[in-house]
């Protein structure tokens, strides 16, 4: 009798585990990535997610938030180099393979409209914003708002 108690509480307990994080094969391509100094990148596949300029993993203030094409926002904790300090201070405007953690956040178009105007909302140097929030609240696919958030002013 207390080899099936502890069976089934041992059964109980592996059940209520943790979630594994999503992995990067279950994305939808494109994705963008909102990093915390205004930055924005689009990623076309897996490639162009694990690699990018050290400047994007040095100066990145904040984690990063990846907005997937069909609206599932993660967090991007950890994002690192997979290379050390002194190989990035070496490479200082090369490419860098990367790693992070996916974290599931509140999803769907409306949050991702929320995250990206956030974004621009950071650009304070735009003579355009008004026009900018406006033309985003009308967009309905995730490379038209980023687009409207990494346009250049005229």
């Amino acid at each position: 009798m207390k080899r099936v108690a502890a069976i089934v509480c041992l059964s109980l307990c592996v059940s209520c585990s943790k979630r594994s994080p999503p992995k990067i094969e279950s994305l939808q391509f494109p994705v963008v990535i909102l990093f915390g100094n205004s930055a924005t990148r689009v990623c076309k596949g897996p490639a162009d997610l694990t690699m990018m300029h050290t400047n994007y993993v040095v100066l990145s203030e904040g984690t990063p938030v990846l907005i997937d094409s069909q609206f599932k926002i993660y967090a991007m904790e950890g994002l690192r180099s997979t290379h050390n300090g002194m190989w990035l201070m070496a490479h200082p405007s090369g490419l860098t393979e990367v790693m992070f953690e996916l974290k599931a956040q509140r999803s769907g178009r409306e949050a991702a409209r929320e995250l990206f105007m956030r974004q621009l909302e950071k650009q304070t140097w735009l003579s355009d914003l008004d026009e900018r929030r406006h033309s985003l609240g009308a967009k309905q696919s995730l490379l038209e708002m980023a687009a409207v958030v990494q346009s250049q002013s005229e």
